[in-house]
């Protein structure tokens, strides 16, 4: 398979934590300039997430699933969510497709309630919401800076192992990813 947007590092090359990262920060480069929404990003992979199998990610299956949701065809985006997002638990590919859905809805609803406080006091306001960050590039970016911050290292706030990987670390990531500056 070719690279994806001349993605040098390409999924086939993943096979560790750390060149994960490297695919990561090498996507968010890519897609500086322009990609997919977040929550169109979060649709595409939840759409994209493979069938029953054989159980677990790791770091190769989960570089494949980010590429196929980057290359797959857009979406049209999420609606908002009409609450606050609760995390849930996540043990299952099905449990991560939810998960994922849930994140988009929210982006959205995070989205639009940034826009109409920024609309009502002021673009300097000093909030971006509930998600650190409003592209998909920024957050790529934020994944990888949190993996690398926490990957082999003792985390002081508890937390799952992130491996061997699971649904339940990558959704861990994912949220994470969502906050993490």
């Amino acid at each position: 398979m070719p690279s994806l947007l001349g993605v040098r590092i390409t999924q086939e090359n993943v096979t560790s934590g750390a060149e994960f990262i490297a695919l990561l920060e090498e996507l968010s480069r890519e897609l500086e300039s322009g990609g997919p929404t977040v929550d169109d990003f979060l649709l595409r992979w939840a759409a994209v997430l493979p069938g029953e199998g054989p159980g677990e990610p790791g770091w190769p299956g989960l570089a494949r699933q980010v590429v196929a949701a980057l290359a797959a065809e857009p979406t049209g985006g999420a609606e908002a969510a009409e609450g606050k997002f609760d995390e849930p638990e996540v043990h299952t590919r099905d449990q991560l497709g939810a998960l994922l859905t849930a994140l988009a809805a929210d982006f959205v609803r995070d989205r639009r309630e940034v826009a109409a406080v920024v609309a009502l006091k002021g673009p300097w306001w000093g909030d971006t919401g509930d998600w650190a960050h409003g592209t998909l590039s920024a957050v790529l970016e934020s994944w990888a800076a949190w993996l690398d911050a926490v990957l082999g290292r003792p985390r002081p706030f508890g937390g799952g192992d992130l491996e061997p990987v699971t649904w339940g670390s990558v959704a861990e990531q994912l949220l994470a990813a969502r906050v993490y500056e």
